[in-house]
């Protein structure tokens, strides 16, 4: 692969901080309930408010952003989440440090939203997908790493740490884009296509229909053109295939320790090295599903979806077995990562000339399937279903997400990407800062 501008990294970054955050406070809970002298379902709190912060925040933070570049708003969302973290760090109380979370979270999902499509844009159009799934591969990281990091800077230092090391991460991104974006939207862009100064230089040798996804680097459309597009019923389809596709991953994630030492019988000392197994499972999928998708889009997300319904259905009879937990722990990490990639760029794809809004509501989407699998997962195990029921719970919830997509892969196909009623304009390269 050629070289990535550098603003990729920056941005892998971001997304790792902002990953970190909705999973950090998972391992010093014990830590923030003592001190704060609050329940530790207090302090579950603080993770399911992040949650939430996130669904609400990206589509109704990138809607208000769209009048300004996507430069800009790359850098406000890095800065509101560095400022929402200085609040949890130095809060001396319970409301201060949730206050922290909720300022934190409103800008996690539109950074992501906005960083999927910029990288998309930084790069030839034949490596979208790659490029969405390297700004994933932070997202990536944080999902394996998050709590092991929160637990052991918290009991090194103490739990306030855990919020200091998300505000130097999100220094180092926040630093690494203003120095690679430059004063231009664009300047990644031309050194990706040869320098040449000519005003709109940097959009030649793209195709109409790169075009078509292209906002202009750096500066995205107008608020009512992304509104627009979140009507099309090819957004909406993909937004439930996310929603339903990817709830099934956590119905199942988070209640793999259990499972790990209460069904299969591994000591608890297994737990750690089997959840990394599983984290090097998330970075092949990553990997295999942004190539796959610049492939072929559609077929790989009706690919991707059936593989993990499948991991999930045979995750129930694998943890019966040590031997098959093993292999199935690097199975299940490949498959519920394969999926990311493609179902961000669906959404890119079929929102057209303003994929920002579409973009974020996408991460909203994740967040909201996760939330509900995780709530299914529960309520299948305190109803006497068993542990390891949650994965058959979870491979349902994929299942409906996998008949979504079928559906509405024939719209998908046969619009256009810009519909009629939609004007098209000449790249803006006019408008790059």
């Amino acid at each position: 692969m050629r070289k990535l501008p550098l603003a990729i990294w920056a941005m892998v970054v971001g997304a790792f901080a902002m990953g970190a955050d909705e999973f950090i406070v998972a391992g010093v809970v014990r830590e923030i309930a003592q001190s704060l002298n609050v329940t530790i379902g207090a302090v579950g709190a603080l993770e399911s408010v992040y949650a939430l912060g996130v669904a609400i925040g990206a589509p109704v933070f990138t809607a208000l952003g769209t009048r300004f570049g996507r430069r800009s708003m790359l850098l406000t969302t890095t800065g509101v989440f560095l400022l929402g973290n200085l609040v949890s760090a130095l809060g001396p109380a319970y409301a201060t440090i949730m206050a922290g979370r909720i300022i934190s979270a409103m800008a996690h999902g539109a950074f992501l939203g906005i960083a999927a499509v910029y990288a998309a844009e930084l790069v030839d159009p034949s490596r979208k997908g790659r490029a969405v799934a390297i700004v994933f591969s932070g997202l990536t990281a944080s999902t394996v790493l998050g709590a092991p990091i929160g637990a052991a800077i918290g009991q090194a230092l103490g739990w306030r740490f855990t919020f200091w090391t998300l505000v130097v991460f999100g220094g180092i991104a926040l630093l690494g884009l203003i120095g690679s974006l430059g004063r231009r939207g664009a300047a990644d862009v031309q050194h990706e296509h040869h320098h040449d100064p000519r005003p709109g230089a940097e959009f030649e040798g793209l195709d109409a229909h790169a075009l078509a996804h292209l906002g202009g680097a750096g500066q995205g459309p107008t608020m009512r053109e992304q509104l627009a597009a979140l009507r099309r019923p090819a957004v909406w389809g993909a937004l439930v295939t996310t929603m339903l596709g990817y709830g099934g991953v956590f119905t199942s994630y988070v209640y793999l320790a259990p499972q790990i030492t209460e069904v299969t019988g591994f000591e608890a000392g297994w737990v750690t090295p089997l959840l990394l197994l599983f984290g090097i499972g998330l970075f092949l999928g990553n990997h295999l599903g942004g190539k796959l998708a610049d492939r072929a889009l559609m077929p790989t997300v009706i690919a991707t979806l059936g593989a993990l319904a499948v991991a999930l259905f045979a995750m129930t009879f694998a943890v019966e077995s040590r031997p098959a937990t093993v292999v199935m722990m690097l199975v299940f990490g490949t498959a519920a990562f394969a999926v990311v990639a493609p179902l961000q760029l669906r959404v890119m794809t079929a929102a057209g000339q303003a994929p920002d809004v579409a973009s974020a509501a996408n991460i909203s989407a994740f967040t909201l399937g996760s939330a509900i699998g995780i709530y299914l997962g529960g309520a299948a195990i305190d109803g006497g279903l068993g542990l390891s029921s949650v994965n058959w719970v979870g491979g349902l919830l994929t299942t409906a997400g996998l008949l979504t997509a079928l559906a509405t892969w024939r719209r998908a196909d046969q619009r256009p990407a810009v519909p009629a009623d939609h004007h098209h304009h000449a790249p803006p390269a006019a408008h790059h800062h």
